[in-house]
């Protein structure tokens, strides 16, 4: 006969469903963080709003993952100064993931922040001299200048419908949206543009020597306009700056020029744009 007074133990409470919703929690924050980085990296040009919204994303994510599991140890811990049923086991199975959670979602997220602060940083900053040196009118006449000389050293011409001058948008210093402007003369070896064949190609190559010697009077200009020779990059000719001419390029053959000149960032113009005259 079994008595229904006799001792039982007492039912043990271990918090099994904090530390459950913590380890749901978990690898869900792993792919939120994930979905918000990919989110900031599409991001247009990682802008600043991008960054600042990849912040505020992560650190929601990063609080809700370790904040849940920190508010189990700390709702099982009072409950376990009232029974004393409740167990450890539920606080340190939280404790764990809310360190697990602070370690792998708080570092990126740190790492994060730091990129959106240095970001706003660099925004602030004023405008370098170089990238204010030129306006849009005097970087298309001076960059036209050294392009046109260029042509007339190699012994050419230069007409309107042999050059194009295109603008392309490009980043400055501060990250504001700046102008590169970009001066081309090119004839081609066929003028109605049919590709040649093998044989012909071969055919219109000139010696090295000869190279040289056309593009020697070209090289000088480049120099008198503050470039430096480089490696040619599939150009005959080859020259870089660290002013507010970026580089400069030219090639030739028996029936064919070419010769490019292009600015660095400067601040104004029009961005992406062309100008055929």
């Amino acid at each position: 006969m079994v008595d229904d007074n006799a001792w039982s133990p007492p039912k043990r409470r271990n918090g099994i469903g904090w530390i459950v919703l913590s380890g749901l929690l978990l690898p869900a924050g792993w792919i939120a963080w994930l979905l918000v980085a990919l989110a900031g990296y599409n991001g247009v040009d990682s802008s600043n709003r991008s960054l600042s919204a990849q912040t505020i994303g992560d650190v929601v994510v990063t609080v809700v993952c370790a904040g849940v599991p920190l508010t189990g140890v700390v709702v099982l811990l009072v409950q376990r100064r009232r029974d004393r049923s409740v167990t450890l086991v539920g606080p340190v199975g939280c404790a764990v993931f809310a360190v697990l959670a602070a370690g792998t979602l708080g570092y990126p997220t740190t790492g994060v922040a730091s990129s959106w602060a240095a970001d706003a940083e660099r925004r602030a900053q004023p405008l370098t001299e170089l990238e204010t040196s030129r306006t849009q009118i005097e970087a298309e006449q001076d960059l036209a200048g050294v392009g046109e000389r260029a042509v007339r050293a190699l012994g050419e011409s230069v007409r309107s419908r042999d050059v194009v001058q295109v603008t392309l948008e490009c980043p400055l210093s501060n990250l504001q949206e700046g102008t590169q402007y970009m001066w081309r003369w090119s004839v081609p070896s066929d003028p109605d543009g049919e590709p040649q064949t093998d044989a012909e190609r071969e055919a219109d190559q000139l010696p090295g020597h000869e190279i040289e010697r056309q593009l020697a009077p070209v090289r000088q200009v480049f120099r008198d306009a503050g470039l430096h020779d480089a490696d040619p990059y599939g150009w005959d000719v080859r020259a870089l700056g660290d002013d507010w001419l970026a580089e400069a390029n030219a090639s030739v053959t028996r029936a064919s020029g070419d010769v490019m000149v292009e600015t660095t960032c400067l601040a104004g113009g029009p961005g992406n744009g062309y100008d055929d005259e």
